[in-house]
């Protein structure tokens, strides 16, 4: 039978559509004997019960909505594949909340995460998040956040080191030869933007370089602003360190427009290490963060958070792929 409905179940087992209802959602509500007659009938049928109708029945489910800002980023689906199979493994369903970065659409899936009864959440880098929300929608106590949430060390979080990861890449460079780099960020109001944008000026000084950003103006194509302030620069930049794989790949791709080569003409070095870097030409250059290890630690912060454990803020090594868009300089 294709797509068998639970009152296919119910009479196929001679029983009321309520005690299938309970059979699965309260089985401690049904008599062992029919509840194992309801079953067995259902699994011949190849009938189950949606994870959102038991949790509507049962109120409690093991539906973890994963919110991100965008899924068109490699970022984000990578995370998303591999936070999915990380709840799988203890049992969670992820269900795929996409913001757009809007502030209203990720109060909307925390709502719905009282809707849906669901056991905790997990809000994914860039995606904005309002305190005030988490309380007003009672789940303050139930997110896990990939990103720091500032003045509140009680809601558990996973991040990724990124000064150590704007050092490796800055060092590398340096070890090629380059000494005037500049440094292209990314969305700009979010902790890891503005972690990242500190930490190059920061390490920039450190090593006695002058640290250039090239800012493209607001209402500008990102990278095409980039590329602009780079071709105007005096002296240009040998190497440019982007935010992000997404930008660096924006870059290489305007540049060559403009007669432009990666690595021959600028070094181009990304942030993130995605996959499609090994696919890109040229092959990106990257510091690569654990993407997958990011998405297991937070389900398991996330299942101990419905056990009380104490709030964990784990901060994860990044590392450098080393590919082929950034060689020493050709002046």
């Amino acid at each position: 039978m294709n797509n068998p409905s639970i009152d296919d179940v119910a009479d196929a087992a001679g029983v009321h559509r309520s005690t299938v209802s309970r059979a699965f959602s309260r089985p401690e509500a049904v008599r062992t004997e029919t509840r194992e007659h309801v079953l067995r009938i259902a699994a011949d049928l190849g009938y189950s019960m949606s994870p959102v109708a038991r949790a509507l029945r049962s109120k409690s489910s093991r539906l973890v909505p994963l919110i991100v800002p965008d899924i068109t980023n490699p970022f984000f689906s990578e995370l998303a594949r591999t936070t999915a199979a990380a709840a799988e493994t203890r049992g969670y369903h992820v269900i795929l909340c996409i913001t757009n970065g809007d502030a209203d659409q990720t109060a909307g899936y925390l709502s719905a995460m009282q809707a849906m009864y669901s056991p905790f959440g997990v809000v994914a880098p860039s995606t904005k998040i309002d305190l005030d929300a988490l309380a007003r929608y009672g789940v303050e106590n139930r997110v896990v956040v990939l990103d720091r949430v500032e003045d509140d060390p009680t809601i558990p979080t996973v991040t990724v080191d990124s000064g150590e990861g704007i050092a490796l890449a800055l060092e590398h460079l340096m070890s090629l030869g380059h000494r005037a780099i500049a440094y292209a960020p990314g969305i700009v109001g979010t902790h890891t933007a503005q972690d990242r944008w500190d930490a190059f000026r920061r390490t920039a000084l450190v090593h006695g370089l002058s640290p250039t950003v090239l800012q493209p103006a607001p209402g500008n194509e990102v990278s095409a602003g980039i590329v602009d302030q780079w071709l105007q620069h005096d002296p240009r930049p040998t190497a440019i360190i982007a935010s992000n794989d997404l930008i660096a790949f924006a870059l290489i791709s305007e540049l060559g427009s403009r007669g432009v080569a990666v690595p021959r003409d600028v070094s181009i070095i990304g942030f993130d290490g995605l996959d499609f870097g090994a696919r890109f030409n040229p092959r990106l250059t990257s510091v690569r963060q654990p993407i997958a290890e990011m998405g297991r630690i937070a389900i398991e912060l996330g299942d101990k958070l419905l056990f009380g454990e104490q709030s964990a803020h784990i901060v994860l090594r990044p590392t450098l792929l080393l590919r082929s868009s950034t060689q020493e300089p050709s002046r």
